[in-house]
């Protein structure tokens, strides 16, 4: 199947009851992980590959579902992160950058 071929609801249905009919806890993390809303579409494609490594037929008919990457997103959960841990490293250079220069200001 082409990457550029949607996939359709009822591959979906049928890869969902394939693996409930093999393995209903497998099933159940599976509908644990698509519930998330907290996780990017990737994230989740990574920890269902996780669940299905012993399982390599399941593991190939989930590729149909992977996700394209998405390069150009600024804000995926680890740059969001990024930006709030170097903040005050950016605020505390700002205050140095104009401490003297504020300093001569004040004094005159």
């Amino acid at each position: 199947m082409s990457k550029s071929e949607p996939v359709t609801f009822e591959e979906s249905l049928s890869f969902v009851k394939k693996v409930k009919a093999r393995d209903y806890m497998l099933y159940l993390s599976l509908l644990d992980v698509l519930n998330r809303n907290d996780q990017i579409p990737l994230e989740a494609y990574s920890e269902l590959s996780l669940l299905f490594r012993h399982h390599e037929d399941l593991l190939a008919e989930l590729s149909k579902f992977r996700p394209l990457a998405c390069p150009n997103n600024l804000y995926t959960h680890g740059s969001i992160w990024m930006i709030i841990f170097l903040m005050p490293f950016l605020l505390l250079s700002l205050v140095l950058a104009f401490e003297k220069p504020l300093k001569c200001f004040l004094l005159q």
